[in-house]
């Protein structure tokens, strides 16, 4: 679990398995890697990038020689902190501050091809967007090197929002940097001590406050800054009242926390490894960046450290577990593949004639608050024909035990194969047509399976797919409160939640089955 937290850098170009990052890869589980182009202290010596077709063959083996998801991350913000660069053969990326000059069509053309870039390459994270306010026109870090789009909240959100949509629509990871703010302080953090208790300002965590709350967020890099006016004693990355106090328990922001570089001089310089890596977990960051190995502390070394402390209970086990609970969920979000039912016009309108006719509501949409997960198991064997079953608009002719209710087609919100691959069909918050009486505040999950509509033969792999898609969606919407098999549904008649207006719109279940549940339900209390 510890590796899990950890991101390192190393210093090859080409790797098998007698390398030295591999090997702490596979002993450790790490949490993932950090590649660069050129070394910290040698911008002439090559590091991790060279050519398109080395960093394939090296990304290539990164994956298949890791035992569980990996985190292949860069800095590819654009303009003068790129590490694919044109002179290896990539595309160059314009600077947040020329982006910002673009059209909203241009700007996403630009993600566009730098995300399909990160992606052939195997880049799965990037350290970027940038989110800092260009306030200081002194500050040389992030204003002088073109890293920040605007001064402006509302601009640096509209354009970072885009290259959130673009990577996530690529399947790469997006890290928001660096909070609480780093576009309003003179010095630079690489270098040593930065306080920008003077020069900053409250407006510096709009940008964030408003990614969170439309939950755009996949992580969150904090700065080594230090502001007295938010902790009188420790910087931003080390700071229990900045990570947790502010950013989760006030913004509400229920994502990965990851440190900027624990090697960078404003940490390296003040506090031990053990003394940062102590705080910085204490305070709520979730994964530990040690990029360019200046200090030379081996992987060992820090997670040896970190075992110690909470061996002697001065780090907790349920602060290391808090944290791979979030990681996990970062990868299983990113492991669901979209594949969207139809949804026109028609089914929106016909899903409003439904809430009113069983609900008694008039809706101008069909947005719900989620506050039930339903596992259902489809009764069909093959996932192309449940998807089938699951698109059309209308209702089957051989559904005749709910077909007066409404000429609207069952739905669900997900559907697990057999192997255990998660597809979804429709956003979360929307309403779909899958459990009597419940449809305004569930999520449906929909398995392959159910031979017969009465043989439990789902798989443990859909087991663990459950498992890990519940515990997913409750970390995003903490309105969620209950997990309950389709079978189960009769139970909630006598609640709040319960909203079927006709007595006599009831239907027998057995799906997903008690053997089911009882192992979903293990394996989230684990």
């Amino acid at each position: 679990m510890i590796g899990r937290m950890l991101v390192v850098g190393f210093n090859d170009s080409e790797i098998d398995e007698n390398s030295q990052i591999v090997k702490d890869i596979q002993k450790y589980d790490l949490g993932g890697v950090i590649l660069f182009d050129s070394f910290f202290n040698d911008r002439n010596r090559t590091k991790n990038i060279q050519s398109h077709e080395q960093l394939h063959r090296l990304t290539k083996k990164l994956n298949m020689l890791s035992n569980k998801p990996l985190l292949i991350s860069v800095d590819q913000e654009g303009g003068k902190v790129a590490r694919l660069k044109p002179k290896y053969g990539f595309k160059e990326t314009p600077s947040a501050m020329s982006v910002s000059r673009m059209s909203e069509e241009d700007a996403r053309h630009t993600y566009r091809v730098q995300s399909n870039m990160l992606k052939q390459n195997g880049i799965n994270t990037n350290f970027a967007p940038v989110v800092d306010l260009a306030i200081n026109p002194k500050n040389k870090v992030i204003v002088g090197l073109q890293r920040s789009y605007s001064k402006e909240s509302s601009k640096v959100v509209k354009f970072a929002k885009i290259m959130l949509q673009e990577q996530r629509s690529h399947n790469v990871i997006s890290v928001l940097k660096h909070f609480p703010g780093h576009g309003s302080s003179v010095g630079d953090s690489h270098q040593g001590f930065v306080n920008i208790s003077r020069t900053w300002s409250p407006k510096e965590l709009e940008p964030y406050q408003k990614l969170i709350d439309e939950n755009e967020v996949d992580m969150i890099m904090t700065a080594h800054v230090f502001n007295e006016f938010l902790d009188k004693k420790y910087p931003a990355t080390l700071s229990y009242r900045v990570n947790t106090d502010i950013l989760r328990d006030k913004m509400g922001y229920r994502g990965v926390v990851i440190s900027d570089d624990m090697q960078m001089k404003a940490i390296s310089k003040h506090y031990s490894t053990k003394e940062a890596i102590t705080l910085a977990i204490n305070a709520g960051v979730d994964i530990l960046l040690f990029g360019n190995q200046l200090a030379g502390v081996s992987v060992k070394e820090i997670i040896e450290t970190v075992y110690q402390q909470v061996k002697s209970g001065v780090i907790s086990l349920e602060r290391i577990k808090e944290a791979n609970r979030r990681i996990e969920n970062l990868h299983t979000k990113y492991s669901i593949i979209q594949k969207p039912i139809l949804f026109s016009d028609k089914r929106e309108t016909l899903t409003k004639e439904y809430v009113k006719e069983h609900y008694g509501l008039i809706i101008n949409d069909i947005t719900i608050k989620p506050i039930t997960i339903v596992l259902h198991w489809t009764a069909v064997m093959d996932f192309e024909a449940s998807f089938k079953r699951l698109n059309a608009e209308l209702l089957y002719s051989d559904r005749a035990d709910i077909a007066k209710a409404s000429a609207l087609n069952v739905s669900a919100h997900f559907l697990v194969d057999r192997d255990g691959s998660i597809y979804q069909l429709m956003p979360e918050n929307w309403m779909a047509r899958h459990v009597i009486g419940l449809n305004y505040s569930s999520i449906g999950v929909e398995n392959v399976g159910g031979e017969g509509n009465e043989k439990d033969d789902l798989t443990p792999a859909q087991v663990n797919a459950n498992i890990k898609l519940v515990k997913y969606l409750t970390q995003k919407y903490p309105s969620i409160r209950k997990l309950i098999g389709h079978h189960e549904y009769r139970n909630l008649e006598d609640t709040p939640l319960w909203l079927e207006k006709d007595a006599g719109y009831r239907t027998e279940k057995v799906d997903p089955g008690e053997r089911f549940m009882s192992e979903v339900r293990a394996g989230i209390n684990e």
